[in-house]
Order: structure tokens, then sequence, then C-alpha cells
């Protein structure tokens, strides 16, 4: 694609989607504001947060969770699951809102309505990482009585140590826009886009369940509005970027695979969620009074089916996620070679396969 046609195409876009932004936030408010007034309501904890087919550990099929958890004791995993996910979304989000500022760091000279609407999309990441922060300090107050620390998960991408990747970050996207030239904007929009488009599905199930409460289902509402434009920008700026940006593409394969490696980690899809169960199992004053031997065969049954079901989507995932990703990865500006890199790391890993399963690339 020419230059020109490039630039006219994201200047165009970046003024939509901005717009967009500011008219949302006028119209609705803040997450932070819709999850504050949420918890001065105590039906919030009578009903469902999400479906019950969420946790893909399949902890409901085992004989402990099915015959010795009380209605009550359900109904918490069900908003355990909750803040399960959207912890996880909350970590990537950190991770977000510092890396797009070297992702399009060299827009600034070139077309500084990318960077004005990465600014306004970084003021959105906060918003929601306040109002879920709400949320996981309702959950952890409720169901951990003893415990101080926040509720949260490892993060999904980069370290398995939140304190790590907050260090490390700033230093991550300066060496990534050196070494990589226009593959590190190319590559990062690439690999948030396929983060959004893998719990899309999931949050609009959560909107459109009957079951849920509304005022849970509005604060993901309001974040699936946002991520549906935050789709939509990584699309158009893992498309267009190589196109754009006068730094050129530094196509080396070594640290383009270590850098999918970090947006991807090999066994982490597991390992956060397990991780996050194994807590509650051990940690949460709401099942206390399982008994040890059963919480303990309850998460050796998760363990076991966890790494089964990670291989294939997620039947709610079937249809947007493979069809989003196969356009983001087909239609990004990577070279050839380096999608079918991209490509090949991630389904080495059975726990990403799935995700690149429908991408055809020429050979």
């Amino acid at each position: 694609m020419a230059r020109t046609q490039a630039l006219s195409e994201l200047e165009l876009y970046c003024g939509m989607a901005t717009r967009h932004s500011y008219d949302q936030y006028e119209k609705h408010g803040t997450l932070f504001s819709k999850a504050v007034t949420a918890f001065r309501d105590d039906s919030v904890w009578t009903e469902k947060w999400v479906p019950d087919d969420f946790d893909v550990c399949d902890a409901a099929s085992h004989p402990v969770w099915e015959q010795r958890f009380t209605g009550e004791q359900k109904l918490a995993w069900n908003h355990l699951q909750w803040a399960l996910d959207y912890s996880a979304v909350a970590q990537g989000e950190r991770q977000i809102i510092v890396l797009n500022n070297f992702a399009v760091k060299e827009y600034g000279a070139i077309l500084p309505s990318v960077c004005e609407l990465e600014r306004r999309e970084s003021f959105e990441e906060t918003d929601h990482i306040e109002a879920f922060c709400v949320v996981l300090e309702g959950v952890r107050a409720r169901y951990f009585k003893t415990r101080k620390e926040p509720l949260q998960s490892i993060p999904a991408s980069g370290f398995s140590s939140e304190t790590l990747n907050r260090l490390s970050r700033r230093a991550m996207g300066r060496v990534a826009t050196y070494l990589l030239g226009s593959n590190f904007p190319t590559l990062f929009f690439l690999a948030r886009g396929m983060k959004t488009h893998g719990f899309k599905p999931f949050e609009n199930s959560i909107v459109t369940n009957d079951e849920g409460h509304p005022a849970i289902r509005m604060i993901s509402h309001l974040h699936r509005l946002d991520e549906s434009r935050h789709m939509a920008t990584s699309l158009n700026l893992a498309r267009l970027s190589s196109a754009v940006l006068e730094a050129l593409p530094r196509d080396n394969k070594l640290l383009f695979r270590l850098a999918v490696q970090a947006a991807f980690p090999r066994g982490r899809s597991a390992d956060y969620r397990l991780t996050y169960w194994r807590r509650v199992l051990n940690e949460s004053t709401i099942y206390a009074d399982i008994p040890k031997a059963e919480r303990d065969a309850l998460y050796a049954h998760m363990e076991s089916r966890i790494g089964v079901n990670l291989q294939s989507l997620h039947e709610r995932q079937a249809r947007l996620t493979r069809q989003a990703n196969k356009r983001i990865v087909e239609e990004c500006g990577l070279s050839p070679d380096m999608k079918r890199l991209f490509v090949d790391v991630l389904r080495s890993d059975p726990a990403y396969a799935a995700t690149v399963d429908a991408v055809r690339l020429d050979d």
C-alpha cells in the first residue's frame, strides 16, 4: 500500500475513534463510577456475574464442587471467575498503558492523531483498571477475610511477576523500538489485538446473560465498547505501521521470536489460572470448611483438565476469535518470513495453537 494512502486511512480512523470515545464517556460516564455504584447495593452478591461455562479448569464437573459446595460457595466461585478474568485483563492493560507510548512514538512527527488516540486509549485503560480494582477489592473483602494483599492473577504476558513487569516495561519499550524498528509497533498491535479477540466473546456473553447482575453487566458492556474500538485500532496499526513509519523493519528472527514468546509465554495460559485457583482453595475463607484433602482433590482435577481444554478454542470463541485472528495476522504489515515465524511460535504451544488455526499464509 502506498504511504500516502496509509496515512490518509489512519488519519480518518484515528479522528473517528477519538470522537467516539469522548461521546461515549459523555453519555455513560466512567467504568469506575459504575463499579463504585454497583457495590453500594448488596444485591450484587446474590446473582451470578458470568455464565456457568467460563471456567476452563472444569471445576464444576468434580464431585467436590457438585456435592460438597453449598449454593453460596458455588455462587462465590462464579464471582471469583469474574475476578480471575478481569484481573488478567487489568494486568494486560497495565502493560499496554506504558508500551502504547513507545509503539506510537515515531508517529509524533508524522501523524499526531495516532498519538492522540493512544493517549485517549490509555486514559480508558486507566479507567478500566480502577473499575476492576473496585470489584476485585470487594471480592477480596468478602471471600478472603484474612488476606490483606490485593486479589489478582499473575500476568498472562511478560514476566510472571507483576513487580518485574512494572520495573521493566519502559526498558522493554525502548529496546524493542531500537532493535525491531517498525516491526515493533506492528507486532505490538498484532499481539494486543489477538489478546482482545480472545476475551471479547466471553465479555459479550456476560453482557447478554439474563442471569447476570445488571450492574456487573453494565461494567462489562462499557468495557466492551472501548475494546471494540481498541480491536479496530490494533488491526489498523498492525496493518499500516510498516507502510507509514519511516523507521525500517528489522527482520532479526532471534529477537523477533523472543518478543513473540514474551507476549505469549509458553505454559502461562494454564499457569495464571491454576495459580489463582490454588490461592482461592488455600486461602479463601468461603471454602475453609471444605476439608483440605477434598480441596486438593478438586485442584488435581482442575490441573488435569486445563491442558486438554486449552488445546482448542472455547465454543464461545469459535467464530469471532478465529476469524478476527485470521484477519489481523494475514493483513498485518510484517514480512512473509516474520508472519510465518509469528504463527510458528504460537503453533508450537498447544495452548496457543488454536488461536491461529484459521491463518493461511502463502508459501
